[in-house]
């Protein structure tokens, strides 16, 4: 019955499905490091560079080298309020970052700026709390490293692809300049391998964009100095085509890139005025090759980036110390609608006070169970008729491990409630709180762990032991032996509501010479196995002359 249990957990436990998004495309504008897809907006900015200015130049002087650090942001339309937060740190400046919906790719290199390195990770959102986790949650997954070695001219993610454009190291500076084109599955992992796709028919000397076009590889450049889309066909060759407007030709050097928002691909522009002390930001949407007018804004002085989220595109703008903010443009529109301000990523006391109180709580406990727990303090709490020889138990307190599998088939129930309202791994319906900074990510597993308590304490209190336990076959004892009062096991109910938010506590059992937990030593019971507890019943019962004065 309790390997029937414990299968039965397993299966759940493995049973999670995650959605997945299709792909947008990348962005372009002057701020490299930014991609968005489906909805999802990513950006590597520096991590409050003038407060790390400031630190160093009061503990070092003014001349006090800075060590930049660099983050990783999100945000997402989807949320109902706008907000951006962390999602991951870097020691050293990322070189490229694609999105595919709700997925992101990081290209960096070592501290030395030696090899590539690439990791893969994506939003889930928490249907309970409405906030997005970062996944996996252990780290980023690695990506193997491309065969060669090189600057990265471009980077896409098309079907959940990694599309990469090099121009490998020269040995020699007189050598003509080369390039490769290559493609990895992003959920291969580091045993991958690259397949090496043909080169666009484009002049990769200059600038060259990559992005998702009707779930097929483009690209947009320079060809024969004309402004040119290229993209692959059904039989994986490259067509191209150039660009005009109102019959003439688009210049190739003003093409800051190109991406798709609602199947319509829109060309961006970078065109500066008569003085070239200005510039404005011209979008033009392509129908038949040829590309019709849609805005004409001027260039923000902040660094910038134009992105497709949902059905219109979005202005990004960089803010001091890391902030951003977000205008809308919408098909109809020429000019982009009023900025929204993000809420910048903090650690709000609302998010981690239960830390310091679970930690009290349980230090309570601890010391509760070594001072009430002890053989002197449990002689007064047995109430034994005096007629009644008081017995010395024998049987050990139950290992963790059953107590934990209990524990676990009790939260069963939890589990399938909020199964339905709750999208993620089944690990984060059992992220334990005392163990995470951040309590509104751990909702999902204060619901099960809730549940789980309250249904096995309701067996504890009316039966002597819950369905987990019963299962497992283990039952609550008085600490000397017989059942344990009502009272007693309503406490320890109580009690172990503390090692469910902390279950480190229960480790104090490692060191009781009987076994026993600190709820356990308070109430004076015991969880023990339920054969060897009717085995020892049935030879007291025979000792105390068949069980009439049995102790209660």
């Amino acid at each position: 019955m309790c390997g029937l249990a414990l299968l039965t957990l397993f299966l759940t436990l493995f049973l999670t499905l995650f959605l997945t998004h299709r792909a947008r495309a990348d962005l372009p504008g002057t701020i490299p490091l930014s991609a968005a897809g489906d909805g999802h907006l990513w950006w590597v900015v520096q991590v409050d560079p003038q407060s790390l200015q400031a630190s160093a130049a009061a503990s070092s002087g003014e001349s006090a080298a800075v060590v930049p650090s660099y983050a990783l942001m999100h945000h997402t339309i989807k949320d109902a309020e706008p907000s951006e937060r962390l999602a991951m740190r870097f020691a050293s400046e990322p070189v490229a970052i694609a999105a595919h919906g709700a997925r992101v790719v990081i290209v960096t290199r070592d501290e030395r700026g030696g090899r590539l390195y690439l990791f893969s990770l994506f939003a889930v959102k928490n249907e309970v709390t409405a906030s997005w986790m970062i996944f996996p949650r252990g780290g980023p997954l690695p990506l193997a490293a491309p065969p060669v070695d090189g600057e990265v001219r471009a980077t896409a993610l098309v079907n959940d692809q990694l599309v990469l454009l090099l121009r490998p190291k020269r040995a020699d500076a007189r050598a003509p300049e080369l390039h490769w084109l290559g493609v990895i599955p992003c959920e291969s992992g580091a045993g991958s391998v690259w397949n090496e796709l043909p080169l666009p028919p484009l002049e990769l000397s200059e600038s060259v964009g990559l992005f998702a076009r009707e779930n097929v590889l483009a690209a947009v450049g320079s060809k024969d100095g004309r402004a040119t889309l290229a993209w692959r066909n059904k039989n994986e060759m490259w067509e191209s085509t150039p660009l005009t407007r109102a019959e003439a030709a688009v210049a190739p050097r003003a093409v800051v890139g190109a991406f798709e928002v609602a199947q319509r691909t829109v060309l961006v522009e970078r065109v500066l005025t008569p003085d070239r002390n200005a510039a404005s930001l011209r979008l033009g949407i392509l129908r038949e090759n040829a590309v019709q007018p849609w805005a004409e804004f001027p260039e923000p002085r902040a660094p910038w980036s134009i992105a497709p989220l949902g059905a219109r595109a979005r202005l990004l703008e960089l803010r001091a110390r890391g902030g951003a903010s977000l205008r809308a443009l919408s098909f109809s529109a020429e000019l982009p609608e009023a900025a929204v301000e993000f809420l910048p990523p903090g650690f709000s006391s609302a998010t981690w006070m239960h830390l310091p109180i679970i930690g009290v709580l349980s230090v309570a406990l601890l010391l509760s169970a070594v001072i009430f727990g002890s053989d002197a303090y449990l002689e007064g709490r047995v109430l034994v008729p005096s007629a009644v020889p008081l017995h010395a138990r024998t049987i050990r307190g139950a290992s963790l491990f059953r107590r934990a599998s209990a524990m676990l088939i009790d939260m069963l129930p939890g589990m399938v409630v909020v199964w339905f309202f709750v999208r993620g791994t089944p690990m984060d319906l059992l992220q334990i709180p005392a163990f995470s900074p951040n309590l509104e990510t751990t909702i999902p597993a204060v619901i099960v762990f809730s549940v789980g308590w309250f249904v096995a304490s309701v067996g504890d209190v009316l039966f002597g032991r819950s369905m987990g336990k019963r299962l497992v076959g283990l039952r609550i004892i008085a600490a000397r032996g017989g059942p344990a009062p009502v009272s007693r096991r309503l406490l320890r109910a109580l009690l172990s509501a503390i090692t469910v938010t902390s279950p480190a506590v229960m480790l104090l059992a490692l060191l009781h010479p009987r076994g026993d937990g600190p709820a356990e030593m308070i109430t004076g019971t015991a969880v023990v196995d339920a054969e060897e507890a009717d085995a020892a019943g049935a030879a007291r019962d025979e000792a105390d002359g068949g069980g009439e004065n049995r102790p209660g």
